[in-house]
């Protein structure tokens, strides 16, 4: 083995050792580049961003009330140590997000299609699980350790700086981050689920709201290619779900 190969494998090792926490659902070890703190701050910085692409929808009634839940789902998670944020976004999408450390966003669309307080709880629940099971930081973490990972080796295999090692190092981090997309979603109906029936919601309500939302993106989506345009999709629940 090469001096410049045992290297590159040593680095490698060590980077992997120092990211490496447990996951704050499973106890498991997890690959991740960021503490707590860092996590927080990530999804504070990302929220200003978000608070400019959206407006806040001016109903402090319902946000009032849209918060409440949240925050009960947020005290029987995993992570009710976390400053849990939840905002109704002014938007017509039908959409629901979170963002690292706390931050959880449902649009006044998605709204629209929910039937009752349960499977509004079922939308909010399932993007708490992706907080508290650290989907964000982890897929960050992911893209911060390819990039890292193709510098380093570029350092000792000069092609890699070419126009072919940068279409490698997308492919690889492209693999590597789309393999998340249906775990983490399946992760986050279970764990929404869990956190229903801990709030005394019906937990059956998760499986409810998959059926209306994905409903809905069907029927959209005939209105598109009859429109000629892209269908819109909410990237939760039913995105990666498997048919039934």
């Amino acid at each position: 083995m090469t001096r410049p190969l045992s290297l590159l494998i040593a680095l490698t090792v060590a980077l992997t050792l120092a990211g490496c926490a447990a996951n704050p659902v499973s106890g498991k070890q997890d690959f991740v580049m960021m503490s707590e703190a860092q996590e927080i701050a990530l999804g504070r910085s990302a929220d200003a961003e978000v608070r400019k692409q959206y407006s806040v929808y001016q109903n402090p009634e319902l946000q009032s009330y849209v918060n409440g839940v949240g925050q009960a789902l947020a005290s029987r998670s995993h992570r009710s140590n976390l400053n849990y944020h939840f905002t109704v976004v002014d938007s017509a999408e039908i959409n629901a997000f979170a963002l690292p450390g706390g931050y959880v966003y449902i649009t006044r669309g998605i709204m629209a299609y929910l039937n009752s307080e349960a499977e509004m709880a079922a939308v909010i629940g399932h993007e708490i699980g992706h907080v508290t099971a650290r989907h964000g930081v982890r897929q960050q973490s992911a893209a911060q350790a390819t990039s890292l990972g193709i510098t380093l080796a570029s350092i000792f295999v000069p092609e890699l700086n070419s126009r072919a090692g940068q279409d490698l190092s997308n492919l690889l981090g492209g693999a590597l981050l789309s393999g998340y997309g249906r775990d983490h979603e399946l992760e986050s109906d279970r764990l929404g689920a869990q956190y229903l029936a801990r709030t005394e919601y019906d937990p059956q309500a998760m499986i409810r709201v998959v059926g209306v939302l994905k409903n809905q993106e069907l029927f959209d989506a005939e209105i598109a290619k009859q429109e000629g345009r892209e269908p819109r999709r909410y990237h939760g629940t039913f995105a990666t779900h498997p048919d039934n």
